[in-house]
């Protein structure tokens, strides 16, 4: 899963980087407790983003919900400016694991989605995380439009996400 962290470079221009960098900083502690009982590891912080890792899809997809839910309870009753929101690509297959980074197809296609596609509090998945989802819960994901990679047109999901 690779998370961004909305309107990022339009809230350092008005109120710098350190005030960003203080509030993700201290968010970051919290979402790394949110996965241990996930089975789930931050791989890295890379600027306004993380790349977590789980040990199943099904793990990741819940890991959304449990990093929405942390964010909704830490941005009640703060000021626009303090508030932070994620939008998440969640992928899914074979990665090359060196313990401090992971890479793969489905690494940088995640990266993209959560970075240039999803919007903040939306989750899209890959297409090969869509097809390793068994039926039950594919039925609940929601269409999304179509994406272009490398010349080829994707059809992408989001997953439904509990709102307040």
């Amino acid at each position: 899963m690779f998370t961004d962290t909305a309107n990022f470079t339009t809230r350092t221009f008005e109120y710098g980087i350190l005030h960003f960098l203080m509030l993700f900083e201290r968010f970051v502690p919290e979402v790394e407790k949110g996965l241990k009982a996930l089975h789930g590891r931050l791989v890295k912080v890379e600027g306004d983003s993380l790349l977590l890792e789980y040990k199943g899809l099904r793990e990741a997809c819940k890991g959304v919900e449990v990093i929405e839910s942390l964010l909704r309870k830490r941005n009640r009753g703060l000021p626009a400016r303090d508030q932070l929101w994620f939008s998440y690509g969640v992928g899914w297959g074979d990665v090359l694991d060196l313990g401090d980074d992971v890479f793969g197809l489905e690494v940088n296609l995640a990266s993209k989605l959560g970075e240039d596609v999803a919007r903040p509090g939306e989750a899209l998945l890959t297409p090969t995380a869509v097809e390793a989802l068994p039926a039950a819960e594919r039925r609940k994901l929601r269409q999304y439009g179509e994406v272009e990679f490398g010349g080829v047109l994707v059809k992408l999901y989001r997953l439904p996400l509990k709102r307040g």
